[in-house]
């Protein structure tokens, strides 16, 4: 039996926002099944710029934090927002006149993810932040915060997210820099870095020779295990060898953090971008989770929130296919809230909530999709409203709207239905040839009648 911190899970149900930036009139981003019960994964897909970064942003801002008077008692909890300078709260107000701005968010604290959970303890945490302003300068601000009593104490260690930004690379931070940086850091400063996976892994493989301490080697092992479950073409954590520093740059034979693949040892610098910058924000959770629970026997397996902006990047269409499954394996107890603009991530986020941006008037609008969609082949994704993106190409549509319009108009010149007998060849066979199934079962349709015929002439 796996001991735990003994903390209750706290994960997000639900984030609301009215007159923030992109998104005008009020919205809700739904992180719940439908029974309320918190979901793991949260997909959140649209075009560029309507505003899915700006959800992850909102929900990191929204985190409740202490207030604490001067004699070091709390008095209160309010959103993390507050701390904000007013140039963040200038930019994130709609531009406009009189202009009045809220965002809310509420979280479960007790309750489990996944269906079908029967969990007794289970109790609403509520932030909320106002700001009036107008023409883009901020007036007045207001903040609310409702935590029950009797979870005042419990909430701050009880409450663990982190975030990676859409600009997350290959880190540099050294393990021993003394003391982890804002977890949330990177999701809103471009310049800030991620930890360096190899000089945590050579860090904590020293700490275990020198030492001779098992939690160091425990550590060591378990990363290295996460590793070997989310990086392809990895089969397990002995392909990830560990063998004294780099020096100098110049790494030898053995040295540093290399990894047996089918193509050889290659060591982690000569990785592909994709595979560092995911061994890299991956390495940097783990890290963080062993330094947020450090009395529990698997840090690994405890809950928390984890937001990530443009999940698939650099990753080949098969790693988007099996990442979120990968994931949830490794980190059993993390609620996950991404964006993306994959449909095989899409394709692959069985049980979990889709949230599609759509620019309305001027105006975002968030739709919660509630169909099923793992059994739709990518490219009916692509096609729906999940992306809105027409499955043939341009020119095809071009010639789709053309007949379209002569077919609509009351009287055609003889050009013009020259022109639209034409059209309407040209689109019945471009059809015809669009789906590769469809044009395979029609060859052997006409093979099939052809060796119909052929015996009924042979007969006569």
């Amino acid at each position: 039996m796996t001991e735990s911190t003994e903390q209750p899970p706290v994960y997000f149900s639900s984030l609301e926002l009215e007159n923030v930036r992109c998104f005008g009139q009020r919205q809700s981003l739904s992180l719940t099944d439908d029974d309320g019960n918190p979901v793991r994964w949260t997909l959140i897909l649209g075009d560029n710029g309507v505003g899915k970064t700006t959800l992850l942003q909102c929900l990191a801002w929204m985190r409740p934090l202490q207030k604490v008077n001067d004699k070091g008692k709390t008095t209160a909890f309010v959103p993390a927002l507050n701390n904000e300078e007013n140039r963040i709260l200038d930019a994130l107000m709609r531009v406009g006149p009189d202009v009045n701005a809220t965002i809310k968010a509420t979280l479960s604290v007790g309750r489990s993810l996944g269906p079908g959970r029967k969990d007794t303890t289970k109790v609403k945490v509520t932030t909320e932040f106002a700001m009036q302003g107008s023409d883009g300068e901020l007036k007045e601000t207001q903040l609310k915060g409702t935590v029950p009593k009797k979870l005042r104490n419990v909430l701050p260690s009880a409450l663990t997210i982190f975030g990676y930004g859409a600009t997350r690379r290959s880190g540099t931070l050294k393990l021993d820099r003394g003391g982890l940086t804002d977890p949330l850091a990177s999701r809103f400063d471009t310049e800030i870095d991620l930890y360096d996976a190899e000089d945590v892994l050579l860090k904590l493989d020293h700490r275990a020779r020198v030492s001779k301490a098992s939690k160091d080697e425990d550590r060591l092992n378990r990363i290295k295990e996460i590793l070997a479950a989310v990086l392809p073409d990895i089969d397990n954590a002995d392909d990830i060898g560990v063998a004294g520093p780099v020096v100098f740059d110049d790494p030898t034979e053995g040295n540093g953090v290399r990894f047996e693949t089918p193509y050889g040892t290659v060591p982690l610098s000569a990785l592909s971008l994709g595979y560092q910058t995911t061994l890299t924000w991956i390495t940097d959770l783990a890290l963080r989770l062993y330094e947020r629970f450090p009395t529990s026997s698997d840090p690994l397996s405890e809950p928390g929130i984890v937001l990530i902006d443009n999940i698939e990047l650099h990753l080949h269409p098969r790693w988007q296919r099996r990442m979120m499954e990968d994931l949830s394996r490794c980190f059993p107890k993390i609620q996950f809230v991404a964006t993306a603009h994959s449909p095989l991530v899409v394709q692959a986020a069985e049980g979990g909530n889709l949230a599609v941006l759509r620019e309305i008037d001027g105006q975002a609008s968030i739709k919660m999709h509630s169909e099923r969609v793992s059994e739709w082949r990518p490219d009916q994704i692509l096609a729906s409203d999940l992306f809105g993106i027409p499955s043939r190409p341009r020119w095809i549509e071009m010639l789709v709207e053309e007949r379209n319009a002569l077919l609509d108009k009351a009287h055609r010149e003889p050009s013009e239905e020259r022109r639209l007998r034409w059209l309407e060849e040209k689109v019945d066979r471009l059809r015809a040839m669009e789906d590769p199934e469809d044009h395979a079962a029609m060859e052997l349709i006409r093979s099939v009648a052809a060796k119909l015929t052929d015996g009924e002439s042979s007969r006569s």
